[in-house]
């Protein structure tokens, strides 16, 4: 199990005095009770608008008059903003004024003021409609498949850098940047100027000009790999070989920075060319998801998942995706595209065993709700233990068990707190209580981390389970009374867990998980009591912990690990 320390004390400002990745043993010697708490996952199609299907929505930037996105379609939305208007290569419409046929085009210039005001606008109604965004930028008037639209080299350049600014902005609503500008659709493909050389100067300007925060994807691994500095992809493109190792030290953190966008997904084995035949000459599946499952853990990876071409392997089910969605860490797909596909995902079942997701014994299970619960990350609180007492010290010890059961992980750095209120269970007081709230700086909330999975041979094996241990010890305020609760909140993110409802948490700002309760008592001078399991009175009231993956010293047990899926040639417990 992962494990995550860090001890923090007082409350607004609060100083970080330590973190440890292995706590000394003295630390948590005092008494922790486990809590009675729900640990099960509730099965929620929860609101967490940075991850799941996304809604595509078109914006047509001019020179001026353009109109911002006043109401974005979704709360997760594909953002196709076009800037066709601004290429000389791009057709417009056609003039049939006097009998003439006229091919209207755009003019290869400076993107105006006026255009780019409207996009940060677009960017400011996303904000306040509280959603997410993931962006794309290209040439294809009103994304209409057509193609050599793109302008001259040094127009794309130009146009990136004044595009670096507005995008730099509005880091905290976007999820990633798909680096369209070339080909139709923005992806890369039908249109003659495009080389991987060109590509990759425009990505790496980009990347000069925008912080970390911005995370890059280009249409296929060829391109990506092409950005990192890689020539020879069939023969350096493995992780493990000396190459790749030493393009991975000179580019540092930037490795973890790029990635892809796949709208072949899942359609063939080769997901429609996004992955190579020939895998001498370029990156093959096998190559791209090893790269990805490194270093995409915390790099937004999805698309569009496709119906199967003929004549092709099937793989485009919820079943596959319960093995390679994990490794590729998928968090997006289309809602819209493919819809025959999507439509057959909904009145399928999920024949997988996945947690709480068991298709053997929920027949209304289907494999898109499966699929729409798992894409990103999905955290469950699993477990928790805190301070039998807190005394004259005000030191609150806690140990809490976080499974991460979704396909990826959290892309950016939310912040993690510890909320602590007064208990008013089985209270009259009409007031709600005030929280405090006790910042955990050193929490990285990016390294809640879901399963990985290795291959050896022809198995394959789930090596880690997606639990994740954090312990800390927080120096509270002043305690005015003698019962508390706690709860953990990171960022606005919803956990799986059952919502916390009644008096208690009325004054909590929401959404918190419930990690359980604490008694104050400062005469007390010592907390060094044996932790102790809830009583069995208290038990009673809490619902059955379901099963779950559990690693036990250097062995995972995974629970059901007798049935066995074949995915790829690889045999998956």
């Amino acid at each position: 199990m992962k494990k995550i320390s860090v001890i923090t004390q007082n409350v607004v400002q609060i100083a970080v005095l330590g973190i440890f990745l292995f706590t000394p043993a003295s630390l948590f010697a005092a008494g922790l009770v486990k809590q009675s708490i729900d640990t099960t996952d509730a099965m929620a199609t929860l609101d967490n608008f940075d991850r799941g299907f996304y809604t595509p929505q078109v914006l047509h930037l001019k020179p001026s008059g353009s109109k911002p996105i006043e109401k974005p379609y979704g709360k997760l939305l594909h953002l196709r903003a076009e800037i066709s208007e601004f290429s000389s290569n791009a057709w417009l419409s056609i003039d049939t004024t006097g009998g003439k046929r006229d091919t209207v085009r755009g003019v290869s210039q400076d993107l105006t003021e006026d255009a780019l005001n409207v996009l940060q606008q677009t960017f400011d109604n996303i904000r306040s409609f509280g959603g997410h965004v993931i962006v794309r930028i290209c040439y294809d008037p009103w994304y209409n498949g057509r193609s050599n639209v793109t302008p001259e080299h040094k127009w794309v350049m130009r146009h990136v850098e004044q595009l670096a600014p507005v995008l730099s902005k509005n880091t905290d609503v976007i999820v990633a940047l798909e680096m369209g500008m070339h080909g139709a659709y923005g992806e890369m493909h039908s249109d003659t100027s495009i080389t991987y050389d060109r590509v990759a100067e425009a990505v790496n300007l980009m990347l000069r000009n925008t912080p970390p925060e911005l995370k890059i994807l280009t249409r296929t691994g060829n391109y990506s790999a092409k950005v990192l500095g890689f020539d020879n992809w069939g023969v350096d493109f493995h992780i493990d070989g000396e190459k790749f190792a030493e393009i991975a030290k000179a580019k540092g953190d930037t490795m973890y920075r790029v990635g892809m966008f796949n709208d072949g997904y899942l359609g063939t084995q080769y997901d429609y060319g996004t992955w190579g035949a020939d895998c001498k000459t370029s990156i093959c599946r096998e190559e791209g998801v090893a790269w990805l499952e490194k270093y995409g853990i915390n790099t937004p990876y999805g698309g569009e998942a496709l119906t199967t071409a003929g004549g092709y392997e099937v793989i485009n089910t919820p079943e596959f995706l319960a093995y390679e969605g994990f490794r590729t860490h998928t968090s997006y797909l289309n809602i819209q595209w493919n819809n025959n596909l999507i439509d057959g995902w909904k009145k399928s079942h999920f024949e997988g065993k996945d947690f709480e997701y068991d298709g053997s014994k929920i027949d209304s299970l289907t494999g898109f709700k499966y699929v729409n619960d798992h894409l990103g990350y999905r955290f469950v609180l699993r477990e928790s233990w805190m301070s039998d007492t807190v005394g004259f010290d005000h030191v609150l010890h806690a140990k809490f068990r976080v499974q991460n059961v979704g396909f990826g992980n959290l892309t950016w750095k939310a912040p993690v707190k510890l909320a602590v209120l007064e208990d008013l269970e089985g209270s009259d007081l009409l007031e709600c209580p005030m929280p405090t709230y006790y910042e955990l700086p050193d929490v990285d909330s990016r390294n809640i981390h879901s399963r990985t999975i290795s291959i050896a041979g022809g198995d394959t094996v789930m090596t880690f389970d997606g639990n994740n241990e954090i312990e800390v010890s927080v120096k509270l305020g002043k305690l005015r009374y003698r019962n508390y609760q706690v709860y953990l909140k990171v960022g606005n993110i919803e956990f799986a867990n059952d919502k916390p409802s009644g008096k208690g948490t009325c004054g909590l700002e929401q959404p918190a998980v419930y990690l359980g309760k604490i008694y104050v008592d400062e005469s007390v001078k010592t907390t060094g009591f044996a932790a102790r399991e809830p009583s069995a009175g208290s038990l009673g009231a809490q619902k059955k912990n379901a099963p779950f993956v559990q690693r036990e010293r250097h062995n995972a047990i995974i629970r059901d690990g007798e049935k066995r899926y074949k995915v790829n040639g690889a045999t998956l417990r």
